[in-house]
């Protein structure tokens, strides 16, 4: 394929508004840390941390660190909102940085019936910083008013966007046993499900159980996927979109690196392309293009592509 065909194939991907997969690796650019970086701040403050475990979330997911959770989710909020405020301050001063979240939100907003559905598995607030500096109007369960409970049928289908946090916020907090929206947190206790395997244990609580079961219903009803910075790690998430880009559903990823995790997760998908860096060359783009598991197209660009900004260009 020429660049021209390779960007129509894009577009023909998503020439429906796509459901979007917003992971941890689509925020790392601003400022917000990795799990990486977590792992070294949960090690330095928790001394039963096991310093040279490789994986983050297997490692939280053992039953020794039960007890700990509450700690665990403070020292991991505190962590997330360092990085979340100074990525607001930066939104104030360099705007055109997060162009490219005013550009994807543009794309799948517009069109009738002016709706945008958003999975994120990211605790951080820089897509709602985006969409209230912007005008856009959202909800992710709660009213935007400071100490607002969650309300499911906040969440419509047309004339909004909605914010399915299925991990929690930065900004939920338990309050006498209710889940409230607070801008500082006053000493009451986070209510983020922190990494870890067994942290579908207490989905069952609310506003989880709601949250699971309406980003459940948009990924059924997606017509196509854009995947940004999403590894596909989680364990609710991904079985529904691989059932679906199975069934033919197209997908596109857009990542700094396609991790083995999700080429695996995605090896029986029907439409499949993924955009990310040329290796260390970090100003080139390979875009691959597989279709029923044949290489249709493998290709370098010149360009950074892989970024949201610059892959928005070939969207349009």
């Amino acid at each position: 394929m020429n660049i021209d065909e390779i960007y129509t194939t894009i577009q023909n991907y998503l020439k429906e508004p796509p459901l979007v997969i917003w992971g941890s690796g689509a925020t790392i650019g601003f400022g917000l840390p990795s799990m990486s970086n977590l792992k070294d701040e949960i090690a330095k403050d928790l001394p039963t941390f096991d310093k040279t475990c490789s994986d983050l979330e297997f490692e939280l997911g053992k039953d020794k660190y039960e007890p700990n959770l509450p700690q665990i989710r403070k020292i991991i909020r505190n962590v997330i909102c360092s990085a979340d405020i100074e990525a607001k301050e930066r939104l104030l001063k360099c705007v055109e940085d997060y162009e490219g979240i005013r550009l994807l939100t543009s794309f799948c907003y517009d069109p009738h019936p002016k709706v945008m559905n958003v999975v994120s598995t990211n605790y951080d607030r820089i897509l709602e910083y985006v969409w209230g500096y912007y005008g856009f109007y959202y909800t992710d369960g709660f009213g935007q008013q400071e100490l607002s409970e969650f309300d499911e049928n906040r969440f419509q289908d047309k004339n909004i966007i909605n914010l399915m946090k299925v991990h929690g916020s930065l900004d939920w907090f338990d309050v006498d046993h209710e889940v409230r929206k607070l801008s500082t947190d006053f000493g009451y206790d986070p209510v983020m499900i922190p990494p870890g395997k067994n942290k579908y244990r207490t989905t069952h609580n609310s506003p989880y159980r709601e949250l699971m079961q309406k980003s459940d219903e948009a990924i059924k009803r997606a017509s196509s996927f854009l995947v940004v910075g999403f590894g596909f790690n989680d364990e609710h998430i991904t079985p529904l979109v691989r059932k679906k880009t199975k069934a033919g559903t197209p997908i596109v990823v857009v990542t700094m690196k396609v991790t083995s995790t999700t080429e695996h997760q995605l090896e029986k998908a029907k439409k499949v392309i993924f955009v990310e860096a040329d290796g260390a060359d970090l100003n080139k783009t390979r875009i691959r293009i597989i279709e029923n598991g044949i290489v249709i197209s493998d290709s370098v660009e010149e360009g950074e592509f892989w970024k949201l900004k610059r892959f928005m260009d070939i969207v349009g």
